[in-house]
C-alpha cells in the first residue's frame, strides 16, 4: 500500500466509523500505523465532565512501557499530555521543547520512552469543547525520520477514530455495560495505579493490607482480569478511572 493515497485513507476512515467496539477501532489503528510507516499509535480520550465519563486509552505501545507507566505512575511527568493541553494543531515529539517548557523529569521521561521504543511520534491534539478531549500519537521505533508524506493522512485518520471512539464510549455508558466498581474499591484502585503498595494503600485509606487486597481482588473479578495492571488499564479503558485521579501528586 503506497502512503497518502487517499483511497487507503478513505478505506480506513470508513472501517474506523463503522467499527462495532472500542477493540476494533484499536485494530483499524494498528493496521493504519503500520501502512502509514509508523510502527506504535496511542489513542488517548477524556470524556465529559468531572468523573462521569472517564477516558479512554487504546494503544499498542510495548507492553514493559505500558506497564512501567502505570506501575510507578509516570505519566505526570509525561510532557507530550501537557503539551496536548496548550495546543491545537498537531506537533512532532522532536519539537516539545519549542512548545513548553521542558524540566528534568521530562527529559527523564521522554529518554525512557525512546529506550523503550517510542523515539519519535506525531500527536494530533484533539478537543471537542464541553464534550470531550485527548489526542492520537503516530510513534516510530527506528532512528528513521517521521513519515512526512503519512502525516496529513494520520492526522485525518485520527480525528475521525477520536470522534467514533467517543461515540462508541457515550453509547456504552449510557446503555450501563461497563462493569461498575464500588467506592471502596475505586479508592485502592486510584493508589495502586500509583504505584503504591497493598500496605501503603492500607495505611492512606485506613484499612488493612487484606482488606485492601480482597477490594483489588474483587475488582480484578469484576473485569474478568488476572494481574493488577489489566485491570489499570481496563479501569481507565472503561471511565471508571480518570487520568486526572491517576496522575495527581501526593500532597
Amino acid at each position: 500500500m503506497s502512503v497518502g493515497r487517499i483511497d487507503d485513507v478513505q478505506a480506513f476512515v470508513r472501517a474506523v466509523r463503522t467499527a462495532p467496539t472500542l477493540t476494533d477501532i484499536g485494530l483499524v489503528l494498528r493496521d493504519a500505523t503500520r501502512a502509514f510507516q509508523f510502527d506504535h499509535f496511542a489513542l488517548v480520550q477524556r470524556l465529559g465532565s468531572g468523573n462521569q465519563l472517564g477516558p479512554v486509552q487504546l494503544s499498542d505501545f510495548p507492553d514493559a512501557w505500558v506497564e512501567q507507566l502505570l506501575g510507578q505512575g509516570r505519566m505526570i511527568d509525561d510532557p507530550v499530555l501537557m503539551a496536548c493541553e496548550r495546543r491545537v494543531t498537531p506537533f512532532a515529539w522532536s519539537t516539545l521543547p519549542e512548545l513548553m517548557p521542558m524540566n528534568a523529569r521530562h527529559h527523564h521521561y521522554m529518554a525512557a520512552a525512546r529506550a523503550a521504543g517510542l523515539v519519535d511520534g506525531y500527536t494530533v491534539p484533539i478537543h471537542v469543547p464541553g464534550q470531550a478531549s485527548g489526542l492520537v500519537s503516530f510513534v516510530t521505533a527506528g532512528k528513521q525520520p517521521l513519515p512526512s508524506p503519512s502525516l496529513p493522512a494520520a492526522q485525518y485518520l485520527a480525528c475521525f477514530a477520536f470522534e467514533a471512539t467517543r461515540r462508541l464510549k457515550l453509547a456504552a455508558v449510557e446503555a450501563g455495560h461497563a462493569p461498575r466498581l464500588t467506592q471502596r474499591q475505586r479508592d485502592c484502585l486510584v493508589l495502586a495505579a500509583r504505584g503504591k503498595s497493598t500496605w501503603v494503600a492500607g495505611q492512606l485509606l485506613g484499612l488493612s493490607e487484606a482488606t485492601v487486597h480482597k477490594y483489588l481482588e474483587a475488582a480484578k473479578q469484576r473485569f474478568g482480569v488476572s494481574t493488577r495492571t489489566e485491570l489499570v488499564v481496563r479501569a481507565l479503558y472503561d471511565g471508571q478511572l480518570s487520568f486526572e485521579e491517576v496522575m495527581r501528586r501526593d500532597s
